[in-house]
Parts: structure tokens; sequence; C-alpha cells
């Protein structure tokens, strides 16, 4: 049984949650201690409709922990807003604890309490409003929350324009290796802040 399982909306998601591992833990074999799930990779529809699958219960059972990765950004297109009925933003805070509340439902519609039973190993990593707005905290202070990706395009990297290929995000979450690193996102993201507390009671 391997200590970490992740399920994601997208291959390069699973490599920055990876490299988070890696740091926070000081992980030296990922393959011995993470498993990359495989439910059909395409945003947050396939990942919704996994939450509901046997296949989803069966991996929770079969590892210690699973790590839920999805993005904020069109969480209005599945019934998550970013703002109350009055019109007013919501909080990050505000707006993790509504989409937590969708994926525990979609789990819950596969089999009823099934959150209630296995939620100690359950790991939310919730990104606000992506991913890519956890890797701009590091590389710089993102202007467009709900543009990171493009906002990322625009650092400059050695030898390297930013695209939505593994091997691009694996080079650009390198700095998640170090976990002074990552306390130091941690203090400035409240989305990535909200992943890490989940992180600190677990040891390996």
């Amino acid at each position: 049984m391997k200590k970490f399982a992740l399920a994601c909306e997208g291959s390069t998601d699973k490599v920055v949650i990876k490299n988070i591992l890696r740091g926070y833990f000081s992980i030296q074999n990922p393959q011995k201690d993470i498993a990359e799930l495989s439910p059909p990779e395409g945003g947050w529809r396939p990942l919704l409709t996994y939450l509901t699958r046997e296949r989803f219960r069966e991996d929770v059972e079969n590892h210690e922990y699973i790590i839920l990765q999805i993005d904020t950004d069109v969480s209005i297109d599945f019934d998550i807003a970013h703002t109350d009925t009055l019109g007013n933003k919501l909080t990050t805070n505000q707006l993790i604890e509504k989409v937590v509340e969708k994926l525990i439902s979609q789990m819950n519609s596969g089999q009823i309490d099934f959150y209630h039973d296995y939620a100690e190993k359950i790991i939310f990593a919730i990104s606000v409003h992506s991913i890519e707005c956890w890797l701009m905290v590091y590389h710089a202070e993102p202007i467009n929350l709900l543009d990171c990706f493009n906002e990322l395009r625009k650092v400059k990297f050695p030898n390297m324009q930013v695209a939505k290929k593994v091997r691009n995000y694996e080079y650009i979450s390198q700095p998640f290796l170090e976990r002074e690193i990552i306390e130091l996102v941690a203090q400035k993201n409240e989305s990535f802040k909200h992943f890490i507390q989940q992180l600190q009671p677990i040891s390996l």
C-alpha cells in the first residue's frame, strides 16, 4: 500500500502535487510512496464522475491517503459561484469550503456516508484559481488570479517557454522540492496553505 495516491484534473497538476509531497516529506523514492491514479483526465468533469464510481472507493481503501486536486477558475461550471447570493466576492476559504462540499457530495452520491467513513484518508488540494497560481507565488506575484497560466507564461525561464507539458511543470515546480520554499509559499497563498495544513499531521 502506497502512502499517497493522486487524483488530479490533469497530468501537469499531478507533477506539481508530487513535487510538493517530495519536498514536504523529504521523499527520496516517489515510486515507492506516491501512486498516480488515472481517472480519465481532461478537467473537472471526469474527476467529479470518478468520485461517484466504485473505482474511487477501491482507490481510497488501497492507499493510506488520496489527494484530490481541482481548480476553481471554472467552478461556476460545476455550480460553485465565486460570489454569494448578494453578489459579494467569496473569500478564498469560503470558496474552498464550497468546493469541498461539492466533492463530498459526489463521493456520497456513489455510496451513502462514504466520506464520513473515510474522511481521515482524503486530502483536498483546492487550487484557487488554478495550480499555476501556486507556482506564481514563488516565481512572481500573480496579477490576475483567474488567469495564472498566462501570468506564468510571462515569466522568463532559461531555455523554456511555459506550455501545458509535463516536463515544463516538472521544471517550474522544482522549488517545491525544498520544504523551506513550501512553507514560504504557504504564508503567501491561502489555498496552498489549506492544502499544506492537511499534510501537517502526517508522518512517513
